[in-house]
């Protein structure tokens, strides 16, 4: 090992010899037969273990949030991906996607921002964080739309409302969880948006009330939910790698454009050049 290398720390992990070590806890003794897949996402990205309400509602979201029809654009990808025969390439390149994308389970950080900025305001107008006061509620909201004609997450497109919440509001009061400050913010702007302008929540705002309530930032819902809605990507890449549909292995190149950076060169190539 080059001595000059710099050291990088971590805390994620550590492989030990008849144990291995996770954000600081023992896989034999403390993790296994005790943590499940959702639990163990919210610890690897929030580096804490969440309580047995929490993983249960965890394990709601990563199920109510499984949509895994093809037709859907983002799973479109997937399957163009995968008919090659790789299941692991098709979820690469969705995830890789999602980043920071304005739809699907990572747009539910930028939604749990949406959230954080209704509070703050309720909380600079001297109204009650916890219990906002509906006027000074509705006068945000109203501005929200003036801003944005459509606040980021109301909007169902397709039908009536979005299933998923509804789903999501009932595994809510089940765990006891609905009257949480964010859970009762969301369902109160949720009523006024409806109210003022026919808008309807999409899953990704009320999933956000859901994390926010349980104490994880924007910054770490986003891949926390497109962690646990892995599922979907999963399922049509492996199918799509099985079918290897030809049709899908030749898309004319006139129908494909490419949009991001420009290609970069190796220091090594651009010495060549010179």
């Amino acid at each position: 090992m080059n001595r000059d290398s710099p050291t990088l720390p971590t805390r994620v992990g550590h492989a030990e010899w008849g144990d291995n070590r996770f954000r600081g806890y023992s896989v034999a003794c403390d993790l296994a037969g005790r943590e499940s897949m959702a639990g163990l996402l919210a610890l690897a990205i929030a580096g804490r273990r969440v309580d047995d309400n929490e993983r249960l509602i965890l394990d709601d979201i990563a199920t109510i949030i499984s949509v895994a029809d093809p037709r859907i654009w983002l799973l479109k990808l997937v399957r163009l991906t995968s008919a090659y025969g790789g299941c692991n390439a098709g979820v690469a390149a969705i995830t890789v996607s999602l980043e920071n994308a304005p739809i699907g389970h990572h747009a539910t950080g930028t939604a749990a921002e949406l959230l954080l900025d209704m509070r703050r305001g309720l909380l600079a107008a001297g109204a009650d964080g916890e219990d906002p006061d509906d006027r000074v509620l509705e006068e945000q909201c109203r501005r929200s739309l003036a801003d944005h004609r459509q606040p980021f997450g109301f909007w169902v497109p397709f039908r009536a409302r979005d299933e998923r919440v509804e789903m999501l509001a009932e595994r809510v009061a089940a765990r006891g969880r609905a009257t949480l400050p964010y859970w009762r913010l969301f369902a109160k702007i949720a009523d006024i948006f409806w109210r003022i302008d026919n808008l309807r929540p999409s899953a990704p705002v009320a999933v956000s009330a859901v994390c926010l309530d349980m104490g994880f930032t924007p910054v770490q819902i986003g891949p926390l939910v497109t962690a646990m809605g892995a599922s979907d990507f999963w399922a049509n890449a492996f199918e799509g790698a099985a079918q290897m549909p030809p049709s899908l292995q030749t898309i004319p190149a006139s129908w494909v454009r490419y949009l991001g950076p420009q290609p970069r060169m190796s220091p090594r190539a651009l010495a060549r050049q010179r």
